[in-house]
């Protein structure tokens, strides 16, 4: 994936606000490898214990950020950040 393709994936969907899908089922079989294998293949990088069931992914630029925590209290086991573009390193 191009840095042009993620900053118009980016752009497209930065405005998106995430809701909890329910009931559970809908969401799907639920097996991160289908999201983690895709990232690590376009250049994200795992930044978390890699003994720790909580996975964090960052992106080449460093800008976002996905967290697998299965062990949410609130049920939200995926969440992503974005760093505003002009934030400092």
């Amino acid at each position: 994936m191009s840095e042009r393709q993620l900053e118009a994936f980016a752009a497209t969907h930065a405005w998106r606000i995430p809701f909890d899908t329910t009931p559970r089922y809908l969401a799907g079989p639920g097996d991160g490898r289908h999201v983690t294998h895709g990232l690590a293949a376009a250049g994200w990088t795992r930044t978390s214990d890699p003994l720790s069931p909580e996975i964090v992914l960052t992106s080449p630029d460093r800008r976002y950020h996905l967290q697998f925590d299965p062990q949410s209290a609130t049920s939200a086991w995926w969440r992503l950040r974005a760093e505003p573009p002009d934030a400092k390193a």
